[in-house]
């Protein structure tokens, strides 16, 4: 039985988009959501950070500013757990980069270095990236931002073998070209993918390599790779679900904003081999930054690459 997948990432807060999606997905039928992780974009507020800069940064003035912004996360974070609960179809969910650890909010739809099936295919899930905006790199370096490790990574997808890998920070030179050019993802999951060759690897975390494409080399979400022998394995790239900013480090005003509203439907097989990935978007009118009709932006056929 073919199973209908929406898969979506980088939704940074953006509970509007989340809304209008999960509403799609259900007048589709959507047999699974599959999150690919970064709630957050501002997990703290201005005036915490404020309190903070004005006063002696001793270790008791680090936990107040951790623990305000440990309540002020979760309770965003458990919105957009309500939003997927209420849709009614089964999700699993992954942190980002600009997660913390979020098994206590989720349970075991956390799927972040574990293993599940969606039909006869198993699923691994592994969060985070090891690199961070500005606002970010405190957090990480107090340990409020899930640990992301290369060599975990590396030895975990060794030891579970899944036919589907749902990581947060896509493979090295795969889905992960930057406006630059630059390749910033993790060489571990494109080692193993040269030696194993998985039926799938979804992973978000750099937009411009999504379906909307704002890359050199013209990346728009999907890549497939293949062995002499035959074997393949497609990546992709949802691109980012919620409205992006650049966001200054001391005021979290917004500087720059960013396309969004993109996501994707991949059918699978019962074994995980995909056979149709279709691209949508639910952004509204260029340039206007609000959520409009979904729109589907490109289809590709597996059966026929």
């Amino acid at each position: 039985m073919i199973k209908r997948n929406y898969v979506f990432s980088d939704v940074h807060e953006d509970i509007e988009a989340l809304a209008a999606f999960t509403d799609y997905a259900q007048s589709q039928e959507a047999d699974n959501l599959i999150f690919l992780g970064d709630f957050s974009l501002r997990p703290y507020t201005a005036s915490d950070l404020s309190n903070l800069i004005d006063s002696p940064q001793n270790p008791r003035d680090i936990q107040k500013f951790i623990k305000a912004k440990r309540t002020h996360n979760e309770k965003i974070i458990g919105e957009m757990k309500t939003v997927l609960d209420s849709s009614g179809i089964d999700y699993l969910v992954i942190p980002g980069n600009y997660d913390p650890e979020i098994s206590k909010i989720f349970g075991e739809n956390d799927m972040h270095n574990k293993t599940t099936k969606i039909g006869e295919a198993k699923i691994f899930g592994y969060g985070g990236a090891d690199i961070f905006p500005p606002q970010i790199i405190p957090l990480a370096n107090w340990g409020e931002i899930v640990k992301f490790d290369h060599r975990e990574l590396y030895d975990r997808l060794v030891a579970e073998r899944p036919d589907i890998a749902v990581i947060h920070n896509p493979p090295r030179g795969l889905c992960d070209d930057m406006f630059d050019g630059t390749n910033i993802g993790t060489s571990s999951t494109t080692e193993y993918i040269e030696e194993n060759y998985p039926k799938l690897v979804l992973s978000g975390h750099i937009h411009e390599a999504g379906p909307l494409g704002n890359n050199p080399a013209g990346v728009k979400g999907i890549r497939t790779v293949e062995n002499d022998s035959g074997k393949k394995t497609t990546i992709i790239n949802p691109g980012n679900l919620g409205r992006f900013e650049l966001i200054s480090i001391h005021s979290l005003e917004t500087q720059m904003s960013f396309p969004f509203g993109t996501f994707v439907e991949v059918l699978t097989e019962e074994d995980g081999t995909p056979k149709k990935i279709n691209q949508y978007s639910l952004a509204g009118i260029k340039g206007e930054g609000c959520i409009g009709k979904v729109s589907k932006i490109g289809e590709f056929d597996l059966q026929l690459v």
